[in-house]
C-alpha cells in the first residue's frame, strides 16, 4: 500500500439544461433581425422592393451561411440550409417576419446559455476546496 495522493481528475462539464441548444448562432439571428428592419426604416418605391427583397435575402443568406460554418462550426449542408431558411424569412418585405423569428431564436439562445450558468451554491456536496498534502512525511 503506497502513501500516494493521485491527483483529482477533472469532471467533464455535463449539460444539464432543460433547453436545447438554439439552432442557430446567436450572431445570425442579430443579422437575420438588422436586415429584416431595413424594410421598417426606409419607406420604398412599390417597384424598388422587389430588388430591396431579393438583396436583403441574398446578403442574409450568405451571411448566416457564414456565421454558421465558421462560428457555430457546423458542417456546409447544415451551414446552407440555415442560410437559405434565414435569408427567406428576411427577404420577406414586412419587417415583423424577420423580427419575430430572429428574435425568437435568439432569446432561446440566450435562455439556453443562461440556464447553463453555474449556481452560487454546490449542488453536489463535493468540496472542490480542500488542500492536498502532496509532500507525504
Amino acid at each position: 500500500m503506497t502513501n500516494q495522493i493521485e491527483p483529482r481528475r477533472p469532471r467533464l462539464a455535463i449539460n444539464r439544461s432543460p433547453i436545447p441548444a438554439a439552432p442557430i448562432h446567436p450572431l445570425a439571428a442579430l443579422t437575420t433581425i438588422v436586415l429584416d428592419n431595413m424594410f421598417a426604416v426606409v419607406e420604398l418605391d412599390p417597384l424598388v422592393i422587389p430588388l430591396t427583397a431579393l438583396a436583403a435575402g441574398v446578403i442574409n443568406t450568405v451571411a448566416v451561411t457564414f456565421i454558421q460554418r465558421y462560428l457555430a462550426k457546423d458542417e456546409w449542408g447544415p451551414s446552407i440550409a440555415k442560410g437559405l431558411v434565414m435569408g427567406i424569412i428576411a427577404g420577406v418585405p414586412y419587417s415583423v417576419t424577420g423580427t419575430g423569428v430572429g428574435a425568437l431564436l435568439l432569446g432561446w439562445a440566450g435562455l439556453h446559455q443562461w440556464v447553463q450558468l453555474p449556481s452560487s451554491r454546490n449542488e453536489t456536496g463535493n468540496d472542490d476546496h480542500e488542500i492536498v498534502d502532496t509532500n507525504p512525511k
